[in-house]
């Protein structure tokens, strides 16, 4: 799976929902260090990203061309989708304290399914 497309993956994953809810998405706020991980599909490598939440939302170091749906809510679930060229990923799972996990589902191009986690660093 190419790299940006996990990172707009865990952009989804750890993006802002709204307004009034960043106040509470800001328990989230800090440096992170997300690892996914394929289990079935074509996808093969586990890749590994450091990702950083400020003010309840992603804070990306590059660009990207993905179209990014979804985010999270103010008690940590998280449920997206990423677009980007002929793929698009659907992600789900939830942010706790100083960890998260979920399960991310690429279809398109590409066809593979896998796991994610996150740890506050």
């Amino acid at each position: 799976m190419h790299p940006a497309l996990i990172r707009s993956i865990l952009a989804i994953a750890l993006s802002s929902a709204g307004g009034w809810a960043i106040a509470q998405q800001r328990q989230f706020d800090g440096h992170w260090n997300v690892e996914a991980t394929p289990e079935k599909g074509v996808c093969s490598r586990v890749h590994h990203y450091a990702v950083v939440i400020e003010n309840g939302a992603v804070r990306k170091g590059a660009p990207s061309r993905a179209n990014i749906t979804g985010g999270l809510e103010p008690g940590g679930r998280l449920q997206g989708s990423v677009q980007r060229n002929r793929t698009r990923v659907d992600v789900t799972g939830r942010l706790s304290g100083q960890s998260g996990s979920g399960d991310w589902a690429a279809v398109g191009r590409v066809n593979c399914s896998g796991r994610w986690r996150a740890e506050r660093r």
